[in-house]
């Protein structure tokens, strides 16, 4: 197809299924767009990447100019941390090929060969200052239910930021597509954030139930609470499937760990399926964490994010949000400047 942008300049496109030989230019665009701090570090290998093309892992689609050259790609994860769901993942495009619309092209292509009926949901973990993929996900559906913030280092090296002022890292917003989740059951919510959470499935056309009381302290401990820290990144992800006992002590000796390295930030999702969501979050919010929104679909679990940063502050004045997803973004924003107090 022929495609323009809006000096009426001319290329030729197809958008089509990556294949192997696909494989170098592909790792070539994420240099080009990330450096060397692209947050999935298997997608440097030409090994990895040629195994989930074949196996399927990874539905990875692209955009073909006439010469040969790959003017772009993104594609969708099914090997995500939340199992059942599929995570959209890394939609690049060479510089000398933006603005003339492909990344339309390519996520549209991507959504309408995904199985979205075998998933509870896709998700997206998008960039706040590409207010461009922002709304080529709103336009296909996806709705903006919490944020990851300070999550990963950006490579002001990578041709996409040589020479912007840009924040130490990345913050992301967090969007969800309805899959083949119709309900997501009873959630133990702190009542302070049960409007937003309210809010959040109504957009996203889901039945829930308010679960009884306010939430109660585990009686055993559970081997589901997992940490995972990017060293790379000065960044650490907690995620409780399951609060046991031993949570207190598995969040404090996490802190203690990596709390004091320069730069370290910390995302945690907790199990709202759990009745010891609100005593989880307690603990949280004690240590310095704030809401942050929720991870919604996400399989078989709900969760809610919450965000700790001790030495480094949320550029929220240089976060480009687009217009229908800035309500929610406004709350959490709100709940960082109460924390700040």
């Amino acid at each position: 197809m022929t495609v323009y942008n809006k000096r009426r300049e001319a290329r030729e496109v197809t958008i089509r299924p990556a294949r192997q030989d696909d494989v170098p230019d592909i790792i070539t665009l994420i240099i080009k767009q990330h450096g060397n701090y692209y947050p999935y570090a298997n997608m440097y290998s030409m090994d990895f990447v040629r195994r989930v093309i074949e196996s399927g892992d990874m539905y990875i689609v692209v955009a073909e100019l006439a010469d040969g050259m790959l003017a772009g790609m993104t594609g969708a994860n099914s090997k995500t941390q939340f199992a059942g769901t599929l995570e959209w993942i890394m939609l690049t495009i060479r510089p000398s090929c933006r603005g003339f619309g492909m990344g339309k092209l390519l996520v549209s292509f991507l959504h309408q060969t995904l199985p979205a009926e075998r998933y509870t949901g896709i998700y997206g973990h998008c960039m706040s200052l590409d207010t461009a993929s922002q709304g080529i996900l709103a336009g296909l559906g996806h709705h903006i239910t919490g944020a990851l913030l300070n999550s990963y280092r950006v490579d002001t090296r990578a041709e996409n930021f040589t020479g912007l002022d840009l924040p130490f890292k990345h913050n992301l917003l967090v969007t969800c597509l309805p899959g083949n989740k119709k309900n997501a059951g009873p959630l133990y919510v702190p009542p302070v954030h049960a409007g937003y959470i309210k809010g959040v499935y109504e957009s996203l056309g889901t039945v829930w139930t308010l679960g009884e009381g306010e939430g109660v302290k585990p009686s055993r401990v559970s081997p589901d609470c997992i940490v995972t820290p990017k060293e790379e990144h000065r960044y650490c992800e907690l995620t409780a499937e399951e609060i046991g006992l031993d949570f207190e002590k598995i969040l404090d000796d996490t802190l203690e760990q990596y709390g004091a390295l320069k730069g370290q930030s910390f995302n945690a999702f907790i199990n709202l399926n759990d009745p010891a969501a609100p005593w989880a979050y307690g603990l949280l919010e004690d240590r310095g964490f704030f809401f942050a929104g929720i991870h919604a679909l996400s399989g078989p679990h709900e969760y809610m994010i919450l965000h700790y940063s001790p030495a480094v502050s949320v550029p929220f004045d240089r976060i480009a949000v687009l217009p229908g997803f800035a309500g929610a973004f406004a709350y959490i924003r709100k709940q960082y400047e109460e924390r700040k107090r």
